[in-house]
Order: structure tokens, then sequence, then C-alpha cells
């Protein structure tokens, strides 16, 4: 491995393999799995390469949503692997801090979390306005980029946005500008939290 070589930290593997779909990945997924470089019966490795992380993503998004299209399977990925982050030791400290400062305030310090997860994230926003932004990522981090738009509206939601849109745009294959909108929670929407510190959500 050089230097300028592109790696995925091993909790960003764990957040989504251990513990986003453990109980989801069948006995072919996790051979498939081995045979692409990540064996979930060993400890993990300290980094993967990008593109080992991009064929774990095929790989799942080929087993766990076998028959669903491409994109919504990256998407549901991307929310998941970001309900785990936040369920993790480090994760839930860090949600406590970001829910208090709000979407816009967590959308603005989006490099710092990113880069927490591999050595090449950058990140650029510009504001548009109270409740949107522009997030430009240099690598989206999988084949498509709805896998990143899956885990920013759901980092947004987390952090008490309602109806979170994340639309990718210009994605030239590696890198994509996040057209990001989200309204205020209104107080008449009579909101409750779920149990496991999710966001809240109306009740039915």
């Amino acid at each position: 491995m050089t230097s300028s070589e592109k790696l995925v930290f091993n909790q960003t593997v764990d957040a989504l393999f251990v513990r986003a779909l453990e109980n989801r990945l069948t006995p072919a997924c996790r051979e498939h799995l081995r045979r692409a470089g990540l064996d979930l019966e060993q400890k993990l490795a300290r980094t993967y390469t990008l593109e080992q992380w991009k064929e774990f993503l095929r790989i799942a998004a080929g087993h766990v949503y076998a028959g669903v299209p491409a994109e919504a399977a990256y998407y549901s990925l991307g929310e998941r692997f970001m309900d785990a982050y936040f369920g993790t030791f480090f994760g839930r400290a860090l949600l406590g801090v970001v829910r208090l400062a709000g979407p816009r305030r967590m959308l603005l310090r989006t490099d710092m979390g990113f880069r927490a997860g591999n050595n090449f994230s950058e990140v650029e926003i510009v504001e548009r306005g109270p409740t949107s932004v522009e997030l430009k990522m240099n690598d989206v981090l999988a084949d498509l980029p709805t896998f990143a738009s899956g885990l920013l509206t759901r980092a947004v939601e987390l952090c008490g946005g309602w109806r979170v849109v994340a639309v990718p745009e210009e994605f030239d294959g590696t890198s994509a500008t996040f057209h990001i909108r989200w309204s205020e929670v209104p107080a008449e929407a009579g909101l409750t939290a779920t149990e496991d510190g999710g966001a809240p959500r109306p009740r039915a």
C-alpha cells in the first residue's frame, strides 16, 4: 500500500457489515465477502482499500437486496450504515452533540465525520438557505452516488431534519454534488423518538 492509496478504516466496515447487516448476511454472502477479502469470522484488518470496500458493497447489494434496483439497494445500505454508525460508542456520543447542533451545523462539519472513516474524503459545503445546502464530495464511496444520498439523508434525519431530500448531481464516477433540503419539524406533528435513538417520526 502506498501513502496515496485510498483507504477505508475498519470502523467503517464494522459499522455496516458487523453491526448493520450481521443478521442479514447469508452463508453464501459471507463466503462471497471472504473471497473478496472480508472474512467476518476473523478480526477485521485495520484498513481496506477503497476498491475492496466498493466490492464489499456490490456483494451486499446483490445478496441482501437481490431483485432490488441498484440505486435503491445502495440508498438502503447508506441508511443502514448511518444508523449503525450512530449506534457505536463513539457514534452515540457524537449523535448527542449533533442533535443539539441541528442539521445545518452538522452538515457544515461533515468533512470531519467522513475523514474519521477513511483517509481521502473531502467535502465542500455551500449554504443555499436555512434548510438547504449543496455538498460536494470528492468521492462518493461507492459505484453509485445513492449510497451517499442514503447516509446523508439519514444523518440529517437523526439530527432533527424532516422530509429530507439529498439529490445527487454531476456524478462523474467518483465525485458528485448533493443538493440537500429538509424541513424543520412542525410542533403540531406530534412526533415521538424511536426507542433505539433514531430520528423523530410522525405517529401513524
